[in-house]
C-alpha cells in the first residue's frame, strides 16, 4: 500500500516536471511574428511585461475602450502609412536607436527589440492582435489601431524630458 502511494507520488512529480518543461504557446501568429523579427528580440517575462504595460498607462492616458487618449498628448501626428513613421520621427529629431517595446491589447508577453526590426516585419507584428503599441519609454509611442489608424505621440501633457538626437545647433 505504501509502495503504491510512493509510486503515485513519483508519477505526479514526473508529470509536474514534464509540464514545466513545456513551452508556453501564444499561437501561430505570435510565433510567426517572433520568427519575422529575427534575432535580438526578447520575450519579456509576465512580471516585466506587466511593468512595461503599467509604465505605458502612466505615461499616456487611455480611454475606457483601450485607446490612448490623444487629447492629453501635446505633440501627436496621425499618419496615413507606416512608411511615414521614420520620416516623422526624424523630422522631430527623435532618436530611433533606443530599444522599443511591442505591446498588444491581448494577453501576450511584451517584446523588446528595435524600431527598424518592427517596421521591417510590421505585417507580422500587427497580425498578432487587434491593437498594437510600439513604446519607447520617455521618447514616443506609436498606436496601431485596429481600424487602420496610426498615431505617433511624442510627449505627454506634463512635458516630461525625453531623449532627442543632438544636432549641430545644440
Amino acid at each position: 500500500m505504501e509502495q503504491e502511494g510512493s509510486r503515485k507520488w513519483r508519477l505526479e512529480q514526473l508529470l509536474r516536471r514534464q509540464k514545466s518543461k513545456q513551452k508556453i504557446s501564444y499561437g501561430l501568429l505570435f510565433d510567426e511574428c517572433i520568427e519575422a523579427l529575427g534575432v535580438d528580440v526578447v520575450i519579456l517575462s509576465e512580471e516585466t511585461s506587466e511593468r512595461i504595460r503599467n509604465e505605458l498607462t502612466i505615461a499616456y492616458s487611455f480611454t475606457p475602450w483601450g485607446r490612448i487618449d490623444w487629447n492629453y498628448t501635446v505633440n501627436k501626428r496621425n499618419l496615413r502609412l507606416e512608411i511615414d513613421l521614420m520620416p516623422a520621427l526624424n523630422s522631430m529629431n527623435m532618436d530611433t536607436g533606443f530599444p522599443i517595446y511591442v505591446i498588444w491589447g491581448g494577453d501576450y508577453p511584451v517584446l523588446q527589440t528595435n524600431l527598424q526590426k518592427v517596421l521591417s516585419a510590421l505585417d507580422d507584428v500587427l497580425a498578432v492582435d487587434f491593437d498594437t503599441f510600439v513604446y519607447c519609454p520617455s521618447n514616443y509611442v506609436i498606436e496601431f489601431y485596429h481600424e487602420g489608424e496610426i498615431t505617433l505621440g511624442i510627449e505627454r501633457s506634463d512635458n516630461f524630458e525625453y531623449p532627442r538626437k543632438h544636432t549641430k545647433n545644440d
